[in-house]
């Protein structure tokens, strides 16, 4: 039995392999830019500041996310391939490969060595799993899932085992608890999932199994308290995500009506995978602001999963165990309960999809023993709809070559995303069409009112083509939507600045730095500020608290020496010069994607 299952196990392993090997021709794409490439903590190899940090970086006070695993594995991965993102693609496919195996031997546990296979297989070569496979920060939904399903094959391990075997059980499933949240918040499911599988299979020891997991429950309870406490000490606050641009601004019921607009897609993209998006912001998902027809679809999908689920306890318990899994692994990201930064993302089915393997799995077990006939054909189907999810992977991973060919595919597939819309307004300015550029910000800006780079990205544009009244005013706009986020007071302050304004500049630096805190570009446009009336000593205050804030910049230590250049400090300026030239070139700035 082993080495059959060990040559499934290695048969599901290589077909994860076989569709997404050529996803290690991509390179770093969209957030990989911000999360690895512009991010010090990464590329600097800064271990010891991992565990004290946000996910995001730059991410403003009391938002971001908590994933110091998945920041330590970037670390470690660009100590080791310096940044060539092969090595990463490579990480992320084998990690989904490891995960594929997980999933085939939990599928073989709970149905038999078939389902197993089936299952296995479906999840490994499902094409919704290119965004957490093939776009490098996907990586936390591979590790947070490797550990979530590892814990739960623990479980059932010590489900059969003597005491003594079930106290190590209980070890190995508090730590796959603490490495599932600290790669991805999604491994808080991980209670509320050991609990249904504690009450799936043979009703009469169903009473038994609960009380057995109820000293794993107590452990795992502990493992999140201390979870959420050192969250809330790097955040400030135990949730904490910014809400996505489609339900900024939306009440309560509003958000929830929205919420269930979004489970038609969920299936959709489970059991027909053809459409893919890396973006499902307005217009591609509209918002409900009442109980609309498309709610009521998604209530009853809702609603109709649980029905199912119970109604299949006694005869196909798997496949009920599956829908329940699908439903408690979304909830997180859903909006039923709280907002989350996105409305829908591809990448945050990866966890909830093995609920839908096993399910698979489970009815692929049943077709097993029916007749040769109805074998031939089941299998004969499944080979067909095997190639054809195997199909649609390979000719998807490409689509996250780097962020210019993720958003021409969003282009060609969903023009009427506000992000692709936003992308197609950068390129015109490119090429110097201006006002066809404004005209779709304008556009942009109508289907996404509420988002704050965009804002901010729209008030810069202005502001280059002389238009700085308009700029100003929506850079304005952008400080009120998100006022304790330094980018628009830099940008609003520079164009004072530019314009001639210096003593709004000075105030609206100095109202960044009382929001923000600490800023090293804040900082120095405050410098400028004084340098624009002629206050050398105060300018000189300012820069030193600039580089104080930004040692590794090149271009503050330059302006510090010429500054004490201006007050005849010739000896401050021979240092500060000195630590600039030791210092490497800046790179132009990059657009940031919020």
């Amino acid at each position: 039995m082993r080495f059959a299952w060990g040559r499934r196990g290695a048969l599901v392993f290589f077909a994860a392999l076989a569709a997404y090997a050529n996803s290690m021709g991509n390179g770093f794409a969209y957030d990989d830019t911000w999360v690895l490439e512009d991010n010090p903590i990464v590329t600097e190899g800064r271990f010891d500041q991992v565990l004290s940090t946000p996910y995001w970086p730059g991410a403003v006070p009391g938002t971001g996310n908590y994933r110091p695993l998945t920041v330590a594995s970037f670390v470690a991965g660009w100590s080791v391939w310096g940044g060539a993102p092969w090595g990463f693609h490579l990480m992320n496919v084998l990690l989904h490969g490891v995960a594929s195996v997980l999933v085939f031997a939990l599928a073989a546990t709970l149905t038999g060595v078939v389902g197993g296979v089936v299952g296995g297989l479906f999840f490994a070569v499902h094409p919704v799993h290119v965004e957490a496979v093939a776009n490098v920060v996907g990586r936390a939904e591979l590790l947070s899932a490797v550990f979530v399903v590892l814990a739960v094959l623990l479980y059932l391990r010590g489900d059969q085992a003597s005491v003594a075997h079930r106290a190590l059980v209980l070890v190995g499933v508090t730590v796959c608890y603490g490495l599932a949240l600290a790669s991805k918040e999604m491994g808080v499911t991980l209670p509320a999932l050991l609990l249904v599988v504690a009450a799936t299979g043979d009703s009469a020891r169903t009473d038994e199994r609960l009380r057995r997991a109820v000293p794993v429950l107590v452990a795992l309870g502990a493992v999140l308290v201390t979870y959420l406490a050192v969250r809330l000490s790097v955040l400030g606050v135990l949730t904490g995500e910014s809400p996505a641009a489609g339900l900024r601004g939306l009440s309560t019921p509003e958000r929830v009506f929205t919420a269930l607009t979004i489970w038609p897609h969920y299936l959709r993209l489970m059991l027909f995978p053809l459409d893919l998006s890396m973006d499902y912001q307005p217009a591609v998902l509209p918002v409900a602001r009442t109980f609309t027809v498309d709610s009521a679809l998604g209530a009853a999908i809702l609603v109709g999963l649980a029905v199912l689920a119970w109604r299949l306890r006694g005869r196909r318990p798997v496949v009920g165990l599956g829908l329940i899994w699908f439903v408690i692994a979304i909830l997180p990201v859903s909006n039923l309960l709280v907002r989350a930064d996105v409305l829908l993302a591809e990448r945050t089915l990866y966890l909830p999809s093995v609920g839908i393997s096993l399910a698979v799995g489970s009815l692929a077990a049943t077709v097993a023993t029916m007749g040769h006939v109805a074998r031939r054909r089941a299998v004969a189907v499944g080979v067909v709809l095997f190639g054809a999810l195997m199909i649609r992977t390979i000719t998807r991973n490409p689509a996250w070559m780097d962020t210019s060919t993720a958003l021409s595919a969003l282009g060609g597939t969903h023009p009427e995303s506000y992000v692709a819309v936003r992308a197609r307004a950068a390129g015109l300015e490119r090429v110097g069409d201006i006002e066809a550029a404004r005209d779709l910000y304008g556009i942009a800006l109508e289907l996404a009112p509420g988002d704050y780079g965009l804002r901010v990205e729209v008030g810069t544009f202005y502001t280059r083509h002389d238009e700085k009244r308009e700029g100003e005013r929506i850079l304005r706009e952008a400080i009120g939507i998100v006022p304790n986020h330094p980018y628009a007071y830099r940008r609003l302050s520079e164009v004072l600045l530019l314009d001639g304004r210096g003593r709004e500049a000075h105030a609206v630096a100095l109202a960044g730095l009382g929001e923000v805190g600490a800023d090293g570009e804040l900082f120095a446009l405050v410098s400028e500020s004084y340098v624009a009336k002629g206050d050398f000593e105060a300018a000189v205050r300012a820069r030193e608290a600039a580089a104080a804030q930004l040692p590794g910049s090149r271009n503050q230590w330059r302006r510090l020496a010429e500054l004490y250049d201006r007050l005849g400090r010739r000896a401050q300026a021979d240092e500060a010069r000195q630590r600039a030239d030791a210092l490497p070139d800046e790179p132009l700035p990059k657009q940031v994607v919020f």
